[in-house]
């Protein structure tokens, strides 16, 4: 299922509409990659809202709200 995210990620980020969804799977992509790896849900949340940042630096338009829903994805990994 992990997998199945991950390549449908460059799809859904083609996609305006689609924006905030994809950046929220993202992040709920890294945070439980990074907590399964660690044992540490609060690094895999840190991951998460680090992608996000990241990936607004390089953007030339930056949007807050772009990092608010990658790091939001971490609350799917501290579901599980």
């Amino acid at each position: 299922m992990l997998r199945l995210l991950l390549l449908s990620l460059p799809l859904l980020a083609g996609c305006q509409h689609y924006d905030k969804a994809a950046h929220f799977a993202a992040g709920a992509a890294v945070s439980h990659i990074v907590t399964q790896e660690t044992g540490n849900p609060t690094a895999g949340c840190l991951a998460a809202i680090g992608v996000g940042v990241l990936k607004e630096m390089v953007d030339e338009v930056a949007d807050p709200a772009d990092i608010l829903s990658t790091g939001l994805g971490c609350s799917v990994a501290l579901a599980f």
